[in-house]
């Protein structure tokens, strides 16, 4: 990840979630206020299909942005998008949505790194757009 991520995390002294194994930490209709950025574990990032199968389409590992991830594949599906912690346990800073947001405008690092997150998203890569 990139410094300026990793300052901002620092430097904001942000709150910390925790969560277990095989427990969800964002589904679609929920958590939408906040950004998560995975800073240890395994998340398993999939969407479901409408006839109730999941396609997986990566798994992070380490520091990553996985709210950012949510809002580019939603632009490309309707499905259904899971996030859900595939390691013993995983740990996340929660950041405001809006308080992240008018930080990347402030930010030009950031900003760019933001940039450069959402040309190489996963899906993306796929071929998705």
């Amino acid at each position: 990840m990139s410094e300026p991520v990793l300052s901002f995390l620092e430097e904001k002294n942000l709150p910390e979630v925790i969560k277990k194994k095989h427990t969800y930490l964002m589904m679609d209709g929920h958590d939408q206020e906040d950004i998560y950025v995975l800073k240890d574990g395994v998340v398993k990032v999939s969407i479901v299909l409408c006839d109730g199968r999941e396609f997986n389409i990566t798994y992070l590992k380490g520091l990553d942005i996985i709210s950012l991830l949510k809002d580019e594949i939603n632009k490309m599906t309707t499905a259904s998008f899971h996030a859900r912690i595939e390691s013993d346990t995983a740990s996340f800073y929660r950041i405001n949505r809006k308080f992240f947001e008018q930080y990347v405008k402030e930010n030009e690092e950031l900003h760019a790194y933001i940039e450069s997150y959402y040309r190489k998203a996963p899906l993306l890569q796929m071929g998705g757009k």
